[in-house]
């Protein structure tokens, strides 16, 4: 009898051993970590901006015939890809390429519909269209790291579609669509800093009076007033820290803009599919905003 209780006894011991481990492994299945806290809600705006000022530089270099500038923009060893004249590798390559190309007369180089995406907090890639006074085509990649504190070109990939027989003047601001972006951006930071404070006006000022919100598995609204209702309900629940992870943004027209996004905050994490901004009366405001919460902690 002595050896059945102790054997009883051992049995149970056993079973609460395991209960417990399991209850553990339950409650810390339960403990749920906010995506995309290695960087600030806005850090990856921040990254953009400073890639398009970048950009902007060395078109401005371009254009006034400084090809030893142009020429420093790239990292030692990037590779530039120019379809259909070739393969150049390192700066001594690129060189040579740009240095009797700026000399010869080309300028007026104009980039339109820019679109940046941020992958970290050191890397961004650029694509736009492009024309200068003596041809136009597309760049399909300007991949741009930061080293040592400065934003280089590592890569370049861009396509000459026409070649003018003779030069053409163009008065297109060359940095207008570097300028489009950097108010979206700088407007989108305000609203998620809004958003963070729990100002319920700041959200909904954020979208034009018809705007529509599609906000899966939430609601679909079709008003200013809705939309403002939904995040006033939401920030007062609780909502807060809402960050944005690897956005794109993408002039379509000038008066027009696109941003995509990975998003969380306290409460979840998703993704941005399309916020459309519109630039109404002189201000940016959102028309259509559609997003997913793909993650519930």
């Amino acid at each position: 009898m002595k050896h059945i209780n102790k054997v009883l006894l051992a049995g149970l011991i056993l079973v609460s051993s395991i209960a417990c481990t399991q209850e553990k492994k339950t409650t810390e299945k339960k403990i749920v970590k906010q995506s995309y806290q290695e960087h600030s809600p806005i850090k990856h705006h921040e990254v953009a901006l400073e890639v398009l000022q970048a950009s902007k530089d060395w078109i401005k270099e371009f254009n006034r015939g400084n090809d030893e500038a142009a020429v420093r923009g790239y990292e030692k060893n990037a590779v530039m890809s120019v379809i259909p004249i070739g393969i150049k590798r390192g700066t001594k390559e690129i060189s040579e390429f740009w240095t009797p190309f700026i000399k010869s007369g080309a300028t007026n180089l104009i980039y339109t519909n820019v679109s940046v995406e941020v992958s970290n907090e050191t890397t961004a890639f650029l694509s736009a269209n492009w024309s200068m006074n003596v041809g136009r085509g597309v760049i399909f990649q300007e991949k741009w790291e930061k080293k040592e504190g400065k934003w280089l070109l590592t890569y370049d990939n861009f396509q000459i579609l026409e070649q003018f027989k003779e030069p053409k003047e163009n008065k297109t601001n060359p940095i207008g669509s570097h300028i489009v972006l950097e108010e979206v951006i700088t407007t989108s930071m305000n609203w998620i800093k809004g958003f963070n404070l729990g100002k319920v006006e700041i959200c909904a000022n954020g979208y034009s009076e018809d705007a529509t919100m599609n906000a899966t598995p939430f609601a679909f609204l079709h008003n200013k007033k809705d939309i403002k209702g939904f995040w006033s309900k939401l920030i007062s629940d609780g909502a807060k820290n809402l960050t944005y992870h690897k956005p794109a943004f993408k002039d379509i027209t000038g008066n027009s803009a696109i941003l995509t996004s990975q998003w969380s905050m306290n409460i979840g994490e998703g993704k941005i599919y399309q916020e459309k901004w519109e630039k109404k009366d002189g201000k940016w405001v959102l028309t259509y905003d559609e997003f997913e919460a793909l993650k519930k902690y």
